[in-house]
């Protein structure tokens, strides 16, 4: 199969990570994006001539637009472009401030818009490639409702100790040594190869 080029952000850990050493691995070249070049040195001496990392914060608009065009003036083409950068919160909602609730919408959400409206028009000029978000699945903030009386000072309310979601979770950092697992989602790169490059043509 011949190598292909990659566009992916946040690959200092997790999926994006793994999935870069998989696409290394293989002969791709990746410009996988980071916030901390030392988190990635490793990949970076292993692969110097396959493998660029740009430090990027996607809630940075006009930096999100200097990568992504250098990006594609740098190598020529870019095959596939993956969203990838994005974190998760742990709390009840009422628990959350104003400001992080608008630093994770400004990127997961909206940063994968401006990588997205950036990418579209090099895509476009070089007649096609493809484009993928991915995003945590766990650690979201409220994935369900909080189950205790608010105004109830035995069950967590103002004065009161701790809530039962609070409760769940200190039981279960215990059961892990007092850290959070955090398993790795299952890695899709033959999914990801699937399908045309190019755009169909009706």
């Amino acid at each position: 199969m011949a190598s292909r080029t990659w566009l992916i952000t946040g690959v200092s850990s997790g999926f994006g990570r793994e999935l870069t050493e998989q696409l290394l691995d293989r002969g791709d070249r990746v410009v996988g994006t980071v916030r901390n070049t030392g988190k990635v040195k490793d990949l970076l001496d292993r692969y110097p001539q396959t493998f660029h990392a740009p430090v990027l914060d996607v809630t940075d608009a006009t930096a999100v637009r200097a990568v992504v065009d250098g990006a594609f003036s740098e190598l020529g083409r870019i095959d596939v472009v993956i969203s990838n950068a994005g974190y998760g919160l742990f709390g009840a909602a009422e628990e959350l401030t104003d400001a992080q609730v608008d630093h994770i919408i400004a990127t997961n959400l909206t940063g994968s818009i401006r990588l997205i409206r950036s990418a579209l028009p090099h895509l476009r000029a070089q007649g096609g490639g493809r484009r993928r978000a991915h995003r945590p699945r766990r650690r979201t903030a409220a994935r369900r409702p909080v189950d205790h009386d608010a105004r109830d000072p035995r069950r967590g309310g103002p004065g009161g100790a701790e809530t039962d979601h609070r409760r769940r979770h200190r039981r279960r950092d215990a059961r892990c040594g007092g850290r959070r697992r955090n398993p790795l989602p299952a890695l899709h790169v033959r999914e990801l190869l699937r399908g045309p490059l190019h755009p169909r043509r009706h």
